[in-house]
């Protein structure tokens, strides 16, 4: 337009950047399987035992380790050529090494481009609890909004602690999301405990 300068022209020849992969059905994840996979794809060659011990150690994941879902999630991944595995040569145990394949990371990405309306608002126990809290007397109420913030006071400082022990790709932005979110949390119970000390629901 008239009257822009050579730096808004420049401005408007700077290339947009590409469009986000689209995901196949062969390249679909659930968010259970996305979030195995990609922890597979950042450590490999890691073992079915230590990739259960990072989510096992980590205070923001609600990942289910147990053996009767972690191995099942192994063989559906392998099965659909997007996760292989590799005997440790010289282990006894019959230790199986895990590599995610081409296509496994092309699944990964095309996991990590979605957001879907699941992600947007996250389900929430306390909240689905606090629709029942005519169940409760007052004094009940008090209760346990004040055991609730105690356990993400907790949170906090695990939070924290384990900032400083691990190195992960962004770690400054997890921890920053994590911490806001909980202490976001501490503030919606804030607001519960006033209104209940005042009589209101």
């Amino acid at each position: 337009m008239p009257g822009e300068g050579g730096a808004a022209r420049r401005r408007r020849s700077v290339p947009l950047p590409a469009s986000l992969p689209l995901s196949s059905s062969k390249h679909s994840l659930t968010d259970h399987e996305g979030t195995f996979l990609s922890l597979v794809l950042r450590i490999e060659p890691t073992t079915a035992y230590q990739v259960t011990k990072v989510y096992e150690d980590s205070p923001v994941s609600n990942f289910n380790t147990s053996k009767g879902k972690i191995y099942p999630l192994i063989r559906r991944l392998e099965e659909r050529g997007l996760l292989r595995k590799r005997m440790v040569p010289g282990d006894r145990r019959g230790t199986e090494e895990l590599f995610c394949t081409e296509e496994g990371k092309a699944a990964v990405t095309a996991w990590v481009s979605q957001i879907r309306d699941s992600h947007v608002l996250l389900d929430d126990p306390l909240r689905t609890k606090v629709q029942s809290f005519d169940l409760l007397t007052k004094d009940q109420q008090v209760a346990w909004i004040m055991e609730a913030k105690q356990r993400l006071l907790d949170k906090l400082a695990e939070l924290d602690s384990y900032r400083k022990e691990v190195d992960v790709p962004y770690k400054d932005f997890l921890h920053d999301n994590a911490v806001q979110s909980t202490r976001a949390r501490m503030d919606w119970l804030d607001r519960m405990l006033l209104s209940v000390m005042n009589g209101g629901g």
